[in-house]
C-alpha cells in the first residue's frame, strides 16, 4: 500500500486539503472525479514534490504524464527519453513498443498530437517509478486517437503493472480504466467506488457502473 497521511495544502487563504488520508493499492489503477477546484491536481503535485504542502506522503519515485506531453523541444524524440534512460536498448525496444521507432531523430515541432502523446507515455514507463501519475493526458484529443491511446497505454501498463493514479473529467476514461473511482469535493473523498470487472473494460457492457459513477458525481 501507498499511505498519504495528515496531508494538508493552503494557497494563501485557501485551504485545500485539511488533514487528508489516502490509501492507493499498489499495482492498481486509481481515477480521481470531480470538479474543477476541487484539488485532483494539486494532489499529484503534491505527491510527486512539485509544491510545498504539510503532513506525511511517501517519498516516491514519480513518473507523470501531463495534460500536454512536455517534451523537450531542442531535443529529438530519443533525446527526450535518454534523459531518463541511459539504456539504448530499453529505449529501442519502448519506441517500437509505440510506433515511433522510424521518428527517433524527429523533434517534438515535427510530431503530431498523437505522437507526441506516445512519447510521453514511453518517457512514463521507461522511467522506474514507483507511482505513475497522469493529470487528464487525453484531454485535448479527439474521441479515436483517445481511446487509441488508452489501449496503447494498456498495452504497455499489462506488462508493467505500475500503480497509477489519474485525474480525470471524463466518466467514461475513468469506467474504462480504473480499479477504482474516487470522487473528490473541497479536498475530500466523498465517494470511493470499486467497479467490477477486468481493466481495460469494454464500454459496451459497462452502462451500470457508468450510470452508478455519473449519479454519484452528481449527487
Amino acid at each position: 500500500m501507498i499511505e498519504i497521511e495528515n496531508f494538508s495544502k493552503s494557497y494563501g487563504a485557501n485551504t485545500v486539503y485539511k488533514n487528508f488520508g489516502l490509501s492507493l493499492e499498489e499495482g492498481k489503477i486509481t481515477c480521481l472525479l470531480g470538479a474543477s477546484g476541487s484539488g485532483k491536481t494539486t494532489l499529484l503535485n503534491a505527491i510527486a514534490g512539485l509544491i510545498k504542502y504539510e503532513g506525511e506522503l511517501p517519498k516516491l519515485k514519480c513518473s507523470y504524464i501531463f495534460q500536454n506531453p512536455q517534451l523537450i523541444p531542442n531535443l529529438t524524440v530519443r533525446g527526450n527519453l535518454s534523459l531518463i534512460c541511459s539504456d539504448g536498448a530499453k529505449i529501442d525496444d519502448m519506441l517500437e513498443r509505440v510506433g515511433l521507432s522510424d521518428k527517433a531523430a524527429r523533434y517534438p515541432v515535427n510530431l503530431s498530437g498523437g505522437e507526441a502523446r506516445r512519447v510521453a507515455i514511453a518517457r512514463a514507463f521507461l522511467y522506474e517509478s514507483d507511482i505513475l501519475l497522469m493529470d487528464e493526458p487525453f484531454s485535448s484529443l479527439d474521441l479515436k486517437l483517445k481511446y487509441r491511446m488508452l489501449d496503447l497505454f494498456f498495452e504497455i501498463w499489462r506488462k508493467d503493472r505500475r500503480t497509477v493514479l489519474m485525474v480525470t473529467h471524463d466518466v467514461d476514461e475513468a469506467v474504462k480504466a480504473a480499479h477504482r473511482i474516487l470522487i473528490l469535493s473541497d479536498g475530500k473523498i466523498i465517494n470511493d467506488f470499486t467497479p467490477e470487472g477486468e481493466v481495460p473494460r469494454d464500454l459496451s457492457d459497462c452502462a451500470p457502473v457508468r450510470e452508478k459513477t455519473v449519479q454519484l458525481l452528481l449527487n
